[in-house]
């Protein structure tokens, strides 16, 4: 991107003042509209720096949008776990009044159905649009029409990005495809800066507590926060190495979590964590490995990624041991990418450790505990 920016700045106008002449630009010329959206990518792709705060690259990209191509707003909305509302996390140009207007349901709002199932929607006019939720709102905000493009992740969208102008327009086909791209550029920021965000929280949650229920139960709510599932549990081998027992749950109902023993023989999901595998299951109500289906559905449960939580082990050949599992459940079916199996397979790493660490204490706290004096006044273990 930086190539075709520095490309882009060499720019010299036309008679007409509508197109411009690049030296060395395939047929000599090309649509200012082009470089435009071109100079906007660069800073769009310069925002998306490592390590840099979440809110902070979404607010560069949202105004990169407004400053470089002439809108007057722009906002990004993220889509809760259930897929009912969605939720405002960034807005440039939108009056305080606007944005407090009320929760953005998807059941109401036409427009954002057909984001959230993965097109790009051009409303010209907001005075005439009957896919609006809240089009007395956009009409008093000054908002003329609305170019609303999802947040993509390959076959999931996890929100909306919306641009707004001033007057009644259409947009044409280059700003659609354009608003697509920055749609999956922004999204793939986003999940990047909050996950990064989100290793940093639980590795300091990590080092502040040896109480092992405290430390899983914050990591687990931190990991599906940031993953925007319904839920997850912990479940630790017991060490006869026949049932998981619960150590951590969080989005799920006191009645799933007492549905019955997990036990590893009768569970061929749970036999396929234990030999060191991630398991997948798009449709609980169809996959046959899962034990518990019908109460899984009254939970609202639908799709399932589960990996091992394996901690290192010297005294086995492999050189660690699987001491339980991680779940995540999706209340949509969900195929789970490559990105979501790795990041989830980091999170279960750190859970081992800290189980580890919590473990290693209390073995040291309760040999410490054991010291007695001698009749010599020395100290020893009993």
């Amino acid at each position: 991107m930086a190539g075709l920016s520095s490309l882009c700045g060499n720019i010299y106008p036309n008679e007409t003042g509508t197109q411009i002449i690049i030296p060395f630009c395939i047929g000599g010329t090309i649509d200012i509209q082009i470089i435009r959206l071109c100079r906007t990518l660069s800073a769009i792709a310069d925002a998306m720096r490592p390590l840099v705060a979440w809110q902070d690259v979404l607010n560069t990209i949202l105004r990169t949008l407004v400053e470089e191509l002439g809108y007057m707003a722009a906002s990004v909305r993220q889509v809760d776990a259930e897929c009912r509302t969605l939720m405002v996390i960034g807005a440039v140009g939108l009056s305080q009044e606007y944005l407090a207007k009320g929760a953005v349901e998807v059941d109401k709002s036409g427009l954002d159905r057909e984001v959230l199932e993965g097109n790009v929607v051009d409303v010209p006019d907001v005075r005439l649009d009957n896919r609006l939720q809240y089009p007395e709102a956009a009409v008093h905000e000054g908002i003329g029409s609305i170019l609303a493009a999802p947040l993509a992740l390959r076959d999931r969208v996890i929100g909306v990005l919306r641009v707004y102008s001033a007057q009644p327009r259409q947009a044409p086909e280059i700003e659609r495809h354009f608003l697509q791209s920055v749609g999956k550029l922004t999204a793939r920021a986003l999940i990047s800066a909050q996950r990064t965000e989100s290793l940093r929280n639980i590795t300091r949650q990590i080092g502040s507590s040896l109480d092992v229920h405290e430390v899983l139960a914050a990591i687990l709510r931190r990991t599906v926060g940031e993953m925007n599932f319904k839920g997850g549990i912990i479940r630790l081998l017991d060490p006869a190495g026949q049932h998981l027992e619960l150590a951590a749950a969080t989005g799920v109902s006191q009645a799933y979590l007492s549905k019955g023993v997990v036990e590893v023989e009768r569970s061929a999901v749970d036999q396929q964590l234990l030999q060191g595998q991630s398991v997948m299951i798009y449709d609980v109500a169809s996959d046959p490995r899962y034990q518990y289906p019908q109460e899984a559905l009254r939970e609202g449960i639908r799709s399932v990624l589960a990996v091992p939580l394996i901690a290192p082990d010297r005294s086995s050949p492999e050189g660690h041991k699987i001491i339980g599992v991680l779940r995540v459940y999706s209340a949509q079916p969900h195929r789970f990418g490559e990105e979501e199996v790795a990041y989830l397979h980091f999170i279960a790493s750190l859970g081992a450790i800290a189980l580890q660490n919590a473990r290693l204490y209390d073995e040291l706290h309760r040999r410490v505990d054991s010291l007695q004096p001698d009749e010599n006044g020395w100290q020893r273990i009993v």
